[in-house]
C-alpha cells in the first residue's frame, strides 16, 4: 500500500512539472507572437530524442522526451518498461501459467510498471507516437516539426499520421 501512495504522489508531481512547463512554454510563444494569445491550441516546433537505461537494444526502459525549441522547455516525456520486479516475483511464487497468477496480474494492471511488449529499440518510436497522439489533448499544442539525431524510425512513423 505504501508503495502505492508513493506512485500516486510521484503521478501527480509529474502531472504538476508538465503543465508548470507547457505553461511557461505557451507564454515564451505568446511573448513572441501575440496572436497566439487566444488560440487554444498553438503549433510549435519540437526536439525529440530518445534514450534507454544501458545501451544496446537489451534495456527494459527506455524514455523519450519532447522539448519545445523556442524556449527548451520539456513539454512531454513517456517512459516505457518491459519490466515489473513484483510480477516477476509473483510469477516465481505462483507459477506463470497458475491462475492465481492470472488472477493477481489483473488486480495488478493499474500499478504494473511493465507498458511496453515490443524490442528494446521500438522504444523511441513508440514514446514519441504515444506522445504526438496526445499533444492536443494534453498540450495543447500541435507539434508542426521536429528536430531530431537523424534516427529515420522516427521520422517514418509520423509519414501517414
Amino acid at each position: 500500500m505504501h508503495a502505492q501512495l508513493i506512485r500516486e504522489k510521484q503521478r501527480g508531481e509529474e502531472k504538476n512539472a508538465r503543465n508548470v512547463s507547457r505553461q511557461a512554454a505557451r507564454e515564451a510563444h505568446i511573448k513572441v507572437d501575440a496572436s497566439q494569445k487566444n488560440q487554444e491550441i498553438i503549433d510549435v516546433s519540437v526536439s525529440y530524442d530518445g534514450t534507454w537505461q544501458k545501451r544496446g537494444h537489451t534495456s527494459n526502459l527506455g524514455l523519450g522526451i519532447i522539448i519545445d525549441i523556442l524556449s527548451g522547455l520539456v513539454l512531454d516525456f513517456e517512459v516505457l518498461s518491459k519490466y515489473c520486479h513484483n510480477c516477476v516475483v509473483a510469477g516465481r511464487d505462483m507459477g506463470v501459467d497458475s491462475a492465481e497468477f492470472h488472477i493477481w496480474q489483473k488486480g495488478h494492471a493499474d500499478e504494473c510498471d511493465k507498458n511496453f511488449d515490443g524490442t528494446s529499440g521500438a522504444m523511441e518510436m513508440h514514446a514519441a507516437l504515444i506522445m504526438w497522439r496526445r499533444s492536443i489533448s494534453d498540450c495543447q499544442m500541435r507539434f508542426v516539426s521536429m528536430l531530431s539525431d537523424g534516427d529515420s524510425k522516427n521520422f517514418s512513423i509520423f509519414v501517414g499520421q
